[in-house]
């Protein structure tokens, strides 16, 4: 796959300052449960060092490094969750970890981010935590879907008409749903 390219950048000369990393994962693990991993990390191409206390973060070197491994069954409910805050700018930062436990017996539907980003926000949560559960959810579901409605397609239908309308890919009026709806009809 190659890498998008934009026509405005192609004539610049740039030095890249810092990297952002997300990357989420999703598993069938042998109990039946679905795990998601998604863990996020900062990285400066300089030296930097922390206010806290001093301490060198060498260029390449995260300095966030934060990890949230959730698991879930078929109904999306929460069963497990770990956050965990490996690299961080602040001494206290970490101390949040526990409390996401908090999620577990949570669903992961509609509604949940919001519910989510009102439970902890503020001191009680953190911000790059908080960054990482919308790509959990998404991966949970990207991850979950076809085997799901393989495993119960009586929920199929429902599902789908649950997207309706809920971005330009799954417009009521566009080509998918059309095709949906031709497919139901033959």
């Amino acid at each position: 796959m190659s890498e998008p390219t934009l026509d405005k950048t192609e004539s610049m000369m740039r030095e890249i300052k810092h990297r952002r990393r997300v990357v989420s994962d999703g598993y069938l693990r042998s109990d039946g449960l679905w795990e998601v991993e998604a863990r996020m990390q900062d990285i400066k191409t300089y030296d930097i060092w922390r206010d806290f206390d001093g301490e060198l973060v060498a260029q390449d070197t995260p300095f966030h490094d934060i990890c949230v491994r959730i698991a879930v069954d078929d109904n999306f409910l929460v069963k497990d969750i770990e956050v965990s805050i490996d690299a961080h700018p602040f001494p206290n930062c970490n101390s949040v970890a526990p409390g996401f436990e908090r999620l577990i017996g949570t669903r992961i539907s509609q509604g949940w981010l919001a519910h989510v980003k009102k439970e902890f926000k503020g001191v009680v949560g953190c911000t790059h935590v908080l960054e990482l559960m919308p790509v959990v959810a998404t991966t949970a579901f990207q991850m979950m879907w076809y085997p799901l409605a393989e495993k119960y397609p009586e929920r199929t239908a429902s599902a789908i008409q649950s997207f309706s309308d809920s971005c330009q890919g799954w417009a009521n009026n566009g080509p998918m749903m059309t095709k949906i709806r031709e497919n139901e009809a033959s």
